[in-house]
């Protein structure tokens, strides 16, 4: 199933997170649901086709966050 999520990323740019889960897998020790993909459907509203340009500058420790963030919003479905 995919979500979606309304959120800012490098500072408060306003971007819209498309993200699909995956379910746990105890069989080889993931015990636990966790966000399988994610990508960038629109930035300020506007749909683009390329958003490479923002997960390019993003760092590791934001991408960490917005894993968190989304994985919160999960939650709540």
């Amino acid at each position: 199933m995919t979500l979606y999520h309304d959120t800012t990323v490098l500072g408060g740019l306003p971007v819209t997170v498309g993200y699909t889960i995956a379910g746990a897998e105890p069989d080889v020790g993931i015990m636990s649901s966790y966000i399988d993909d994610w990508w960038i459907e629109d930035v300020a509203g506007k749909p683009k086709k390329n958003t490479d340009w923002i997960t390019n500058r993003m760092s590791r420790d934001d991408i960490d966050r917005l894993k968190e963030e989304l994985a919160e919003a999960a939650n709540e479905y």
